[in-house]
């Protein structure tokens, strides 16, 4: 037998730490039960980010209303939702108040959902589920 190490060309060795819970949580304090209801809330709270985008994007009436409401039901990411809010932003900018609390009720969900880009000591739900 020889003595030098083996060389993981496929990387299995990094895949089984990867998967023992003790590298993952080194507290023991977590199991798969606490993951599975951690995977549970991320998605929830995508699924309500998006059906708040499609409600903002719904009676929007130009070209470029219907290019958002495509991408919005194509997002299946945070991050493609993430992406669209600067378009979608830039066509709510009438002064009516419906307008407003549309606004509102985005800003209020991004921040929330990506606490860490505005600079918030928060952890967000959706950046606590690693894929």
């Amino acid at each position: 037998m020889s003595t030098s190490p083996r060389i993981d060309l496929l990387g299995l060795a990094e895949l089984d730490s990867e998967l023992s819970p003790e590298s993952n949580f080194p507290d023991g304090t977590v199991g798969i039960p606490d993951m599975r209801s951690a995977r549970i809330e991320t998605r929830r709270a995508f699924v309500d980010m998006k059906q708040l985008f499609m409600r903002a994007v719904e009676n929007l009436a130009h070209r470029k209303g219907a290019w958002l409401r495509a991408q919005v039901r194509a997002a299946e990411d945070p991050i493609d939702l993430w992406l669209l809010r600067g378009p979608l932003l830039a066509t709510l900018r009438e002064d009516d108040v419906a307008t407003r609390t549309m606004r509102a009720a985005l800003y209020r969900t991004l921040d929330r959902t990506f606490p860490e880009t505005f600079g918030s000591a928060e952890i967000s739900v959706l950046s606590t589920q690693r894929f």
